[in-house]
């Protein structure tokens, strides 16, 4: 096996661990809509793969799955919170063994705290963006 082949399949076992890694934290966050009314969680989707489409604070959101590579031969998660125009509110990262990126812990630890804290993220950062930008 060439160089080139074990680099593209070792790629290809770490975007498969961060897909699964995302589908879990999907179904263990989902716990969180019988908490707060604040946002939706439908039961099933119509979304590509690496999304999921919910409603926060009434506005369409969507929970996305980026894999981004690193400087080493290897892919990082980013998982986003994103609204209709594409634009970013929150945003947390994770490597393929689930290590969060810039805090300790792994990313099923305690998915419904995570996604809460990207969840006020999204919502400050929208609230935030509405002061600086008024509807007439």
């Amino acid at each position: 096996m060439t160089r080139i082949e074990e680099h593209a399949r070792q790629l290809d076992r770490e975007y498969q661990a961060l897909n699964q890694l995302f589908n879990q934290f999907c179904q263990l966050a989902g716990a969180l809509a019988e908490q707060y009314h604040f946002f939706s969680w439908p039961d099933y989707e119509e979304t590509p793969p690496l999304c999921r489409a919910f409603t926060l604070l009434g506005e369409p959101r969507e929970l996305r799955l980026r894999c981004q590579p690193t400087k080493h031969p290897a892919l990082d998660g980013l998982l986003q919170i994103l609204d209709e125009t594409g634009t970013v509110h929150a945003s947390l990262s994770f490597r393929a063994d689930g290590q969060l990126q810039l805090e300790s812990g792994h990313l099923l630890d305690d998915p419904p705290k995570l996604f809460l804290k990207l969840l006020l993220g999204a919502v400050w950062q929208h609230s935030a963006g509405e002061e600086h930008h008024p509807h007439p």
